[in-house]
C-alpha cells in the first residue's frame, strides 16, 4: 500500500488521506477548512478521486468530512463506508453508505471485495467517531482518527495491543507541557465559571454541534448543580438523541445526563447562568447577536476549543472580550507516545510532534 498526506493539517487542521493498495484504492476522511480562503479543499488530484472505490469517514465534523460534495463533483463514484452516528450528523446526504454497525463489532474485522480488511473501534471524540486499521497483503496501515481516551461522554475503544507497520496518530495539540491534565482544565473552566457567576455575569459557552458541550455539561452539574443551564434547541436536542444512541455513551454519565435540566435560550432576556451555543466560531448570526446580549449585559465568554483565523470566536477572543480556557477533546504528543507503547506500531506520523511526517507519500 501507498499512504499519499492530501489534507495539509500542518497549516490547515484538514485531514485527507489516499491510499493506493495492490487491489483496493481508498480515501480517508475528505476534510475541508474554511478558515483558509484559497486553500480549503483537500489536495487530490482528479484520478486519486476517480480511482478511489470507498471513502472512510472518522466522524462528521467538517475538517474530517466537508468536502464529500466536492469529491462527486469531481468524479468519485465508490461506496462510503461510516458509523450510523455520522451518517446523521452530516450535514449532507450520503447515497447507499455502508455502515460501520452492520458490517461488524467494534474490535472485530470485516473484509470488502479485493481482500481489504478492515477493523474499526469507537475513538471517544464525539458520537459515532472512530478509528480504523487496514490491511492488505499482510500489510497494516492505522488510524486513530481523533481518538481521545479521556472521554468524559463518548464511549472509547482503547488502542491497544495492535499492530501497524504504519500508524497515523492524533496529535492535534503537539507538544503541549503545561496545563494539559484534563483535571487541571475542568478545574480552571468551573473556577472561572463560578467566579463569573459570583459576581453575577452570565456565562456563554461557544461549542461544537456534536462533542466537547455535553461533556463540559457534565462537570458542571456535578460541581456547580445549581446553576441554571440554557442552550439552544439543537443542544437540547443531541442531549435528548443520547438515549438512542447509548452504544456511543459512557454508561457513568448516563444518570448524570438523564436528570438534567436545560433550559431553551430566552429570546427577550438574559438570566443568570451558563448559555451553550452551537456554533464554536460564533460565525451565525444567532451566535454573534447572542454573544452581544452576553457581553451587553457584562457576562463572560469562555472558549473551549481553538478558534479560527477570521472567525467571531478569534477576534473576540484577541480583542480581550472572550477567554480561551481549553477543555481537551484530542491528544498531545505526550499522549501520542502513551499510545505508541500500547501497540506495535513500527513507524508513526504524528503532526505537530517530533514524529511529523517528512515526505508526501509513504510505501506500507
Amino acid at each position: 500500500m501507498k499512504l499519499w498526506l492530501t489534507g495539509e493539517p500542518f497549516t490547515q487542521p484538514r485531514h485527507c488521506y489516499f491510499v493506493e493498495g495492490s487491489v483496493v484504492s481508498f480515501i480517508f476522511d475528505c476534510g475541508y477548512q474554511r478558515a483558509y480562503p484559497g486553500d480549503e479543499l483537500p489536495h487530490l488530484t482528479p484520478q486519486q478521486i476517480r480511482q478511489a472505490q470507498y471513502l472512510f469517514i472518522s466522524h462528521s465534523h467538517e475538517n474530517q468530512s466537508g468536502a464529500y460534495r466536492w469529491l462527486l463533483a469531481n468524479g468519485f463514484s465508490g461506496r462510503v463506508i461510516l458509523t450510523t452516528e455520522t451518517a446523521r450528523q452530516l450535514p449532507f446526504s450520503v447515497d447507499d453508505p455502508l455502515i460501520l454497525e452492520a458490517l461488524s463489532l467494534p474490535g472485530e474485522s470485516f473484509q470488502l471485495p479485493g481482500g481489504l480488511s478492515v477493523c474499526w473501534g469507537r475513538s471517544g471524540h464525539c458520537s459515532g467517531s472512530a478509528w480504523f486499521s487496514f490491511t492488505e497483503q499482510g500489510r497494516t496501515l492505522f488510524f486513530s482518527g481523533d481518538y481521545y481516551y479521556c472521554a468524559r461522554v463518548n464511549a472509547c475503544d482503547p488502542i491497544q495491543d495492535r499492530y501497524a507497520d504504519l500508524a497515523v496518530l492524533d496529535c492535534d495539540y503537539g507538544q503541549v507541557t503545561s496545563g494539559n491534565r484534563r483535571e487541571d482544565q475542568v478545574s480552571a473552566l468551573i473556577a472561572a465559571i463560578s467566579e463569573a457567576l459570583t459576581q453575577g455575569r452570565p456565562v456563554l459557552l461557544p461549542v461544537p454541534r456534536f462533542g466537547r458541550g455535553i461533556g463540559i455539561l457534565t462537570y458542571l452539574c456535578e460541581r456547580l448543580p445549581h446553576t441554571d443551564i440554557f442552550a439552544d434547541r439543537h443542544f437540547i436536542k443531541e442531549l435528548g438523541h443520547l438515549d438512542a444512541s447509548w452504544i456511543w455513551v459512557n454508561p457513568a454519565v448516563q444518570d448524570i445526563l438523564g436528570s438534567v435540566y436545560v433550559r431553551t435560550i430566552p429570546e427577550d432576556f438574559i438570566a443568570l447562568g451558563v448559555y451553550f451555543v452551537s456554533d464554536p466560531q460564533l460565525d451565525t448570526p444567532y451566535g454573534q447577536s447572542l454573544a452581544r446580549r452576553i457581553l451587553e449585559c457584562g457576562g463572560r465568554i469562555f472558549f473551549t476549543g481553538t478558534t479560527e483565523p477570521g472567525s467571531t470566536a478569534s477576534l473576540l477572543r484577541h480583542s480581550g472580550q472572550g477567554t480561551l480556557l481549553r477543555y481537551g477533546v484530542h491528544c498531545t504528543q505526550s499522549d501520542m507516545l502513551n499510545i505508541a507503547v500500547q501497540n506495535d506500531f513500527r513507524r508513526i506520523i504524528a503532526y505537530n510532534s517530533d514524529f511529523a511526517p517528512d515526505a508526501p507519500c509513504y510505501e506500507v
